[in-house]
């Protein structure tokens, strides 16, 4: 266990919070899980719930308290005795505005955060109170919180160290003009921040590459983490008495798309079903409407199981034989997912169970995958494609175990929480000298 002293304290500013079940807070959780409390605050965005047992010093300031709210009475600390408050309020425009996320609506929150309505003496003492060392900035696609960075940096004269988990900065082909005036606004306080920012991490080595380029500094990557014991200590669930020969599962969204590649796994299952005997369970906490369900939950086949909880997901991936993890085929999607790597993927990787990975090939996910050698890939979609790998996976059954013991084997070595910690200590730990 490192010293508290080799720790510099660590203002973390982010739109998402610290979180045991949100993607983008588990990522944030799994860097600083064993980071020293008092040397730990965040600065946050979105009206949601903070994972106590990574951090205990939290101030919100989310679109509602800036556009209700005189300046005065901007933004909270949240402690874990207004939790239950919280958990009861929603934010109708983070609401309205994942729903319907357009270029004008992110133009609009851009220019309400320019009332600086943000920046009084409440922020100002709480910050000054914890008096961090450096800022760690998770940088996302709207131009106010590089801002809000910028303002912070430069007042306390302290060091940012810029994180990406998705690609903000690459242009997508549109010709909205709101797009590209918010996308102008990014780069001119991206561009602003560069000036104070050390160093710079990212989600794999794809971005890694392409970003050292796009920001003329070298960048690390800290690629999704689990603990991996949480994974080993369960065994696995023995399924010979069941008649299925293969069971194989999904957990995760069904957005942009991937419900289609799921249908069409389904319909493969469907016309194979008399000589191989396989079944597809999914589960997702988003309930699909009915035209899509009709297509994913059709018993024997298929079933839509729902959502489950976070605290039984691990023994249940356990159950299954084949666990897939589905890239939209959708070409926007492609545009803003190619330099990420899901959060998914290293926990069915632990699991030392076969991934079958289902999305185009130039997305990272998916080339991260076959680059390991050891899953099952299909990029491009077709019946006759899908049926072929069905056939594949139940011809090599025997193959599985190696397999998954070879998925529990990359898990340790990119994915374990103690290296990630260990990187970003050492590396914010400069500041110190």
């Amino acid at each position: 266990m490192r010293m508290a002293k080799d720790h510099p304290k660590v203002l973390m500013i982010s739109h998402n919070t610290f979180s045991e079940t949100l993607n983008n807070g588990k990522t944030y959780s799994s860097i600083f899980k064993n980071w020293p409390k008092d040397k730990l605050a965040q600065l946050y965005f979105q009206n949601e719930i903070p994972d106590f047992s990574v951090c205990k010093n939290y101030y919100k300031i989310t679109d509602e308290n800036i556009l209700l709210n005189k300046k005065n009475n901007v933004g909270e600390v949240v402690t874990e005795s207004k939790k239950k408050s919280i958990e009861k309020t929603n934010s109708p425009i983070h609401s309205f505005a994942r729903k319907k996320p357009l270029p004008l609506f992110t133009t609009l929150r851009n220019f309400l955060w320019e009332s600086r309505k943000w920046d009084n003496e409440n922020l100002r003492n709480w910050i000054e109170k914890f008096s961090p060392d450096l800022i760690f900035f998770v940088g996302g696609g709207s131009s106010f919180s590089y801002k809000i960075v910028n303002k912070l940096s430069n007042r306390y004269n302290i060091p940012i160290f810029l994180y990406y988990t998705d690609d903000y900065i690459t242009p997508l082909k549109k010709i909205d003009p709101f797009y590209w005036l918010n996308y102008l606004w990014l780069r001119l306080e991206l561009n602003k921040l560069q000036k104070n920012t050390r160093e710079v991490f990212v989600i794999g080595d794809d971005m890694a590459e392409e970003y050292k380029e796009k920001l003329n500094k070298e960048c690390f990557p800290i690629m999704n983490a689990i603990n991996i014991d949480n994974y080993i200590k369960i065994p696995k669930y023995n399924n010979e008495k069941d008649n299925i020969d293969i069971r194989m599962a999904y957990f995760g969204g069904l957005h942009s798309n991937r419900w289609k590649s799921l249908g069409l796994i389904t319909e493969a299952i469907r016309n194979l079903y008399g000589d191989y005997k396989i079944s597809l369970d999914i589960y997702s906490n988003s309930q699909p409407p009915d035209e899509i369900l009709s297509k994913i939950n059709i018993p024997p086949y298929s079933n839509y199981k729902g959502s489950i909880n976070a605290d039984n997901i691990i023994k249940k991936m356990k159950e299954y034989d084949i666990l897939i993890h589905v890239e939209s085929f959708d070409r926007k999607m492609i545009e803003k997912t190619r330099l990420s790597i899901s959060t998914k993927i290293p926990e069915y990787l632990a699991t030392g169970i076969p991934i079958l990975g289902i999305g185009p090939k130039e997305v990272s996910s998916i080339k991260y995958l076959s680059n390991f050698q050891h899953s099952y890939i299909i990029d491009s979609i077709g019946q006759g494609v899908v049926e072929e790998m069905l056939i594949k996976i139940s011809n090599e059954k025997d193959k599985h175990e190696k397999m998954g013991e070879q998925g529990v084997k990359l898990a340790i070595e990119n994915h374990s929480i103690s290296k990630n910690q260990d990187l970003v200590r050492e590396r914010l730990s400069r500041v110190m000298r």
